[in-house]
């Protein structure tokens, strides 16, 4: 799945609290064209990091 953040300072925190908590991920290209995004997004496969990043927002695709 890829988590899709409307700023880049968001996606480098939810890489940060992702380690932390030992969560596989990567930061990547965000797959969409939408100009709303920022241009890099995080992929994991694991759905419990949806719940570690409640006080920020963003999207899911899967």
């Amino acid at each position: 799945m890829f988590i899709v953040f409307y700023s880049t300072s968001n996606v480098f925190r939810a890489e940060e609290i992702l380690n932390e908590a030992a969560i596989d991920c990567k930061v990547v290209p965000t797959p969409v064209t939408d100009k709303a995004y920022c241009g890099v997004c995080i992929q994991t496969d694991n759905d419990e990091a949806k719940g570690l990043m409640d006080d920020m927002e963003f999207e899911v695709i899967e």
